[in-house]
């Protein structure tokens, strides 16, 4: 597909000296560039950590209640009460 984009000068010469560095197209080095910015978050170097240190704390034993509970074979189960 062809379109139109009004980019900065300077924004432009970086892109295209970037792309002339890698040795492919101004049009392939952005479409690589507009992938990586539309990828999935949870996919990118550093999601889990940094989301991780925003969750609350838990003590040893309460993440293993807690696993106990997931673990168990009732975990899984469906309650037929419970949807009607």
């Amino acid at each position: 597909m062809k379109t139109t984009l009004n980019i900065r000068d300077d924004l432009f010469r970086r892109a295209k000296a970037q792309a002339a560095l890698m040795g492919v197209s101004l049009g392939r080095f952005l479409e690589e560039s507009l992938e990586r910015m539309l990828q999935d978050d949870s996919k990118k170097p550093g999601y889990w950590s940094e989301w991780a240190q925003t969750q609350p704390m838990v003590s040893r034993e309460a993440a293993k209640s807690l696993e106990n509970i997931f673990l168990d074979p009732d975990f899984r189960k469906i309650d037929p009460e419970m949807w009607s």
